[in-house]
């Protein structure tokens, strides 16, 4: 019962991220401008993102796509260590390339990720 809490809180946040990517991508890059500016909440999330990783890495071996899992979970993992450990100017630069990409890019990225909730929500009710 405590894994389809967690993975389902995990598939929640994606299709969240997801359907703002999708529908209002300016909001996402304003998101992504103030949170990499304040040291603050650049813990909290890259610590939420290290969690969420993790918790796929561990948890994900009895599903039935757990490479999938495995796999976005060391993306993730690996993205929060390079956001943790970055200097500033190398936070600006990633900050600059990641907010300056055109609008379709986040929404094509949105829809991937919509994807990879539903398909998670799958995986979580086919195992439970």
């Amino acid at each position: 019962m405590g894994a389809l809490i967690i993975f389902g809180v995990i598939s929640v946040t994606w299709g969240v991220v997801g359907l703002i990517l999708t529908v209002v991508p300016t909001v996402w890059v304003a998101f992504v401008q103030k949170t990499m500016n304040n040291p603050g909440q650049r813990f909290w999330l890259t610590q939420g993102m290290l969690l969420m990783g993790l918790v796929l890495i561990i948890g994900t071996a009895p599903f039935q796509g757990f490479w999938l899992w495995v796999g976005c979970g060391v993306i993730m993992v690996l993205k929060a260590c390079l956001l943790l450990g970055s200097s500033v100017a190398f936070r600006d630069r990633l900050t600059t390339l990641a907010t300056s990409w055109p609008m379709w890019v986040y929404r094509v990225s949105g829809i991937v990720i919509l994807g990879l909730a539903v398909l998670l929500a799958a995986d979580i009710i086919l195992y439970a």
